[in-house]
């Protein structure tokens, strides 16, 4: 179990489900379905097949650089790994299907795009970080698919926060094995949160009247506080600091939950979201996030 749960770097699990639950309440105004669970299975399918195809990706590289890991050390048989995550691919796809055309099609783009990622793009400077933000504001996609409804502007601000924040997450990310990151990529997470903020200030005319907003200002912060330990000497080790930013999304979630008016069951689920944060923590000090 421990080495499954290395595998599919447990604390970030625990980041997927409102992806889809976010896109759900954005597309559908607030309003939940039974649907949006398919729509979290397939993303969390999804997801967890991408992060094992990964390791399969770079068994020669983690043999010289994270020995330690699953697969270069033994503890995971690179048959089984591989099996296993052909058959989340499957899952994902045909739990897509299942919520109907337009949400298998979006299931079809966001599997295209976790193998393009692992397969060659994450090897490309800024053209990898690109692919694997797609990945997540494909997820939220999947949510918002599985109401049936068309995309509208609010759903195409959140689809491109979390695009671009976690492209940029994933651009400091390539440093995580050298010595230091330099300066431009540590500046990068926190800007398309600033912009997300002024965009959905700018179009709201009830601004902070609603907790969106003021929850989307709160994930500013904890990013702001967070890159600041990386101005310490010696700095921090960075994998640590990116498991930090992609639990930030947690907080990134409540604030797409919570646009619209909050409905009752809007404010359970970004509770949920909440909740959700500690317990992720919890399981960074016994897994790497990164």
């Amino acid at each position: 179990m421990k080495t499954w749960l290395q595998l599919l770097r447990a604390p970030n699990l625990f980041t997927v489900p409102g992806d889809p639950l976010a896109g759900f309440l954005l597309a559908a105004g607030g309003v939940l379905h039974p649907a949006v669970l398919v729509a979290i299975v397939a993303s969390l399918a999804l997801y967890s097949a991408g992060l094992l195809l990964n390791d399969l990706c770079d068994l020669e590289e983690d043999r010289a650089e994270r020995p330690h890991r699953p697969l270069p050390s033994g503890a995971a048989d690179p048959r089984v790994v591989r099996g296993v995550a052909i058959g989340l691919f499957l899952l994902g796809n045909a739990c897509a299907l299942c919520l109907g055309i337009q949400a298998a099609f979006v299931a079809l783009g966001l599997t295209a795009a976790v193998v393009a990622y692992n397969t060659f793009a994450k090897r490309i400077p800024g053209i990898g970080a690109l692919v694997m933000g797609l990945c997540r504001g494909s997820s939220l996609a999947l949510g918002a698919a599985a109401t049936h409804a068309g995309p509208t502007p609010l759903l195409l601000i959140a689809a491109a926060i979390v695009t671009l924040y976690i492209a940029c997450v994933t651009n400091l990310a390539r440093y995580e094995t050298h010595s230091s990151a330099p300066l431009w990529a540590k500046v990068l997470p926190p800007v398309p949160l600033a912009c997300g903020l002024i965009a959905l200030l700018g179009r709201d005319s009830a601004g902070w009247a609603y907790p969106g907003p003021a929850t989307l200002a709160l994930a500013l912060t904890l990013v702001l506080i967070e890159l600041r330990r990386l101005t310490r000497q010696p700095p921090p080790p960075l994998p640590p600091v990116i498991g930090s930013l992609i639990r930030v999304l947690l907080i990134v979630q409540c604030a797409f939950c919570l646009v619209h008016r909050p409905s009752p069951i809007a404010l359970l689920c970004a509770m949920g979201l909440l909740i959700l944060w500690p317990v992720s923590r919890a399981a960074s000090r016994r897994f790497y996030a990164s």
